[in-house]
């Protein structure tokens, strides 16, 4: 029987194998540096992440405020607020591959590649239609200003 996988399936069967990535990689590293160095990483991540979404999230949060407040459009700061609050979840929670990938959703260097890559995700997506419920077929009324 010919059977495709639908976006649910997919989605469980990418979560299952994260899960599998971190327990390995705890595992890994706690054969490393033992268990209470695990604990005391898995518990400095976790602070750090909840400093950042308090600092760094109402940092972005006020650079939306005013940027719509002044009439613009928040576009980058969304964005970047978006992958700070995301980066600071993922330290949040337990896991050391998710650490690694919230410390880059964070430091401005790379986040500046995340918030690019969503924006280039997200006008692909309106552009193709794909924005339903925004007001219409064609995505409803996003207008994204630059390339064609």
């Amino acid at each position: 029987m010919n059977r495709r996988w639908g976006t649910l399936q997919k989605i469980l069967a990418g979560a299952a194998v994260y899960l599998l990535l971190e327990v390995f990689a705890m595992a890994w590293l706690g054969g490393r540096i033992g268990l209470g160095g695990v604990f005391l990483l898995l518990a400095g991540t976790a602070v750090l992440g909840a400093v950042l979404i308090r600092t760094r999230g109402r940092k972005a949060w006020e650079e939306m405020r005013v940027k719509m407040n002044a009439g613009e459009p928040p576009g980058h700061a969304l964005l970047s607020g978006l992958c700070i609050f995301a980066g600071s979840l993922l330290l949040i929670f337990p896991g050391f591959i998710g650490d690694i990938i919230g410390l880059t959703l964070v430091i401005p260097v790379t986040n500046r590649f995340y918030r690019m890559s969503l924006y280039r995700w997200m006008e692909k997506l309106f552009r193709r239609g794909g924005g339903g419920g925004f007001g219409g077929p064609g995505g409803g009324p996003f207008i994204f200003l630059g390339r064609r």
